[in-house]
């Protein structure tokens, strides 16, 4: 089932997949990522990666989920038992609660019989974001986890946003700029339209931090008559359009899969990010199917000329 900012979380554990394995498995060594699909049940997980640790091989089994589960053991469990079917390596799954909404149960997962003997135990790990501080978060020295901070305890706010920014240019990670963007974006929209507003500039201004970037400076000497300048500077824009785009279309998804078809339609062709912006904050906090409608419906009405 698809799941708010699915598509950024799997580009940020692609992105640094090691930070990720010393989380979750100290002293582990990421070789290399596993298909999604576990091909012969028609199933997709999140992110499947082999390992190694103390000389020996096994699987890294991450799940992203929005909500508290009351069934997220078992899906675990049933990940798990496909995922070592097919691969033939023992399987730890993991999963990372992105909110703090809903029943969140705890390791292991027992099944009885009435009888009241114990047929299964399956133990799996759980993080939930929602109760992790931002240094908690920071401690972990993993600059690939960074993207979460906007999720940790109290980390919907402007000076921890900074602090993400900050890390990820010093630490050149300038791939994981916007998906800290997307994910920022996403938590602000539950806190008010103002801290929309001062993150969208910020991302504007890292444009220009990027631009004196001795890297994008010389691409652009290299390039420059080719027009490569205009070239990158309307890639950073459309890449801003599309994580917006995608945004939208996340939350729709989650919170009102009826309107996924016409939300896809409506975004596709919204250039203004302030736009885009305005119709996130709108469907996160409508409470109606019919009032979500009308937030995309308006779209025609506020791109038409004035």
């Amino acid at each position: 089932m698809a799941k708010p900012w699915d598509d950024s979380l799997k580009k940020l554990v692609q992105a640094d997949p090691q930070a990720f394995v010393r989380w979750f498995v100290p002293g582990a060594s990421f070789i290399g990522a596993r298909p999604h699909e576990l091909k012969n049940w028609t199933l997709e997980v999140d992110a499947l990666l082999e390992v190694k640790v103390s000389g020996e091989d096994m699987l890294l089994h991450l799940e992203f989920q929005t909500y508290g589960d009351p069934d997220m053991a078992e899906r675990l469990l049933r990940y798990n038992v496909l995922a070592r079917s097919e691969h033939k390596l023992p399987v730890l799954s993991c999963v990372i609660y992105l909110l703090g909404d809903g029943e969140v149960l705890s390791s292991p997962l027992i099944w009885m019989v009435p009888n009241g003997r114990e047929v299964l135990q399956f133990h799996y790990q759980s993080i939930e974001l929602g109760v992790l501080s931002p240094e908690e978060l920071l401690h972990t020295g993993q600059t690939g986890l960074l993207p979460l901070l906007p999720l940790t305890k109290g980390g919907a706010r402007r000076e921890i946003v900074e602090t993400m920014f900050r890390e990820l240019l010093s630490a050149k990670k300038m791939e994981l700029v916007p998906i800290g963007y997307t994910l920022a974006s996403l938590a602000f929209s539950r806190e008010n339209t103002d801290d929309q507003d001062w993150l969208l500039r910020r991302f504007h201004e890292m444009h220009d931090i990027l631009r004196e970037t001795p890297i994008y400076q010389e691409i652009l000497k290299e390039g420059r008559e080719e027009g490569l300048e205009k070239g990158l500077e309307q890639g950073l824009q459309r890449g801003q359009l599309e994580a917006l785009r995608q945004a939208v279309i996340d939350v729709v998804v989650e919170r009102f899969p009826k309107l996924v078809r016409m939300a896809k339609k409506q975004v596709a062709v919204v250039e203004d990010p302030e736009l885009l912006r305005h119709v996130l904050v709108k469907v996160s906090v409508a409470q109606r199917l019919e009032e979500a409608r009308q937030h995309l419906l308006a779209v025609d009405e506020a791109q038409e000329p004035s």
